[in-house]
């Protein structure tokens, strides 16, 4: 009779800690997961520097407060650097430390596995999501990172007031380079133009490639001279990669146009209005 209670409170337990992490883990967010380890968790009291007397200090476990070394990408067994958290895992189920820890009793190696199982689905998602914000090319936030920015930034712009300036900018006879000198020179120059608007623009700017060769930085409230540093800098950035980099049959450099955005403000219109500008100036860039 004890048994038969015993075995049913471990199903109630495991079937609403389950449903705790199904709900938690729709939030996708570090504060869920953090939640939910903390619901599910077990102290694993071996830890594997001390098990295997390593002093590796550079081993992201060594002295680390997560003591499942198996959940840590990147640790230093025998001397070697381990890979990715599924790489890895392979191996470190064959592992003293892992077995003394986990295999000790059966209810934890249940609770062991469900864990390692979360940690990587979370880690899939988050590797999933990288890629599904970023442009693969420049490494920069794409469209999709802008729609998810912006929709926050709007609700709170409507609910709190306040306004971004939203920047266009395209490189000059871009298409000019590639007939010129083919694309895979003209994916460096995007590279390159890329680094120059991450290290010119501020830390709490986002910088996107809106497609091709445009590119927008969404800036949040700043004074006319804020802005008119920005774009000094990003200039400045450009005539140094002129210098090493340029040559008379190709200089770059962009065009852009700007348009505010505040609680009144359509998206779509403020970025065609930035996007109207940024050809004015194209325009005036070919004539000189």
């Amino acid at each position: 009779m004890e048994h038969e209670t015993g075995l049913k409170n471990i199903i109630e337990r495991l079937r609403n800690d389950l449903r705790n992490f199904v709900e938690l883990s729709l939030e996708e967010s570090d504060d869920s997961w953090k939640q939910w380890l903390s619901l599910v968790n077990k102290d694993v009291k071996i830890k594997c520097w001390e098990k295997k007397r390593c002093d590796e200090k550079a081993c992201p476990a060594y002295m680390n407060s997560c003591s499942r070394c198996w959940l840590i990408a990147g640790t230093v067994c025998g001397g070697e650097p381990q890979g990715k958290f599924a790489k890895k895992y392979g191996d470190c189920i064959e592992c003293d430390v892992y077995r003394e820890a986990v295999l000790s009793d059966p209810v934890n190696e249940v609770y062991e596995h469900l864990i390692t199982l979360v940690h990587s689905l979370r880690f899939n998602q988050q590797e999933l999501k990288a890629l599904a914000m970023h442009d693969l090319l420049t490494g920069l936030h794409n469209r999709n990172f802008m729609d998810m920015f912006m929709t926050k930034e709007i609700k709170k712009i409507k609910r709190y007031g306040g306004e971004l300036t939203i920047y266009m900018l395209d490189i000059n006879n871009f298409k000019h380079l590639n007939d010129t000198y083919g694309h895979i020179h003209g994916d460096g120059v995007l590279k390159e133009f890329s680094s120059i608007l991450r290290k010119s623009i501020r830390d709490t700017d986002e910088l996107i490639r809106y497609g091709g060769d445009e590119f927008l930085i969404i800036a949040h409230e700043n004074s006319c001279r804020d802005n008119d540093l920005m774009m000094a800098r990003i200039n400045e950035n450009i005539a140094g990669w002129n210098d090493r980099y340029g040559s008379e049959g190709y200089c770059l450099s962009f065009s852009y146009g700007s348009a505010v955005f505040n609680k009144g403000s359509s998206l779509a219109q403020v970025i065609e209005e930035a996007d109207k500008l940024m050809y004015k100036n194209k325009k005036v860039n070919k004539k000189t």
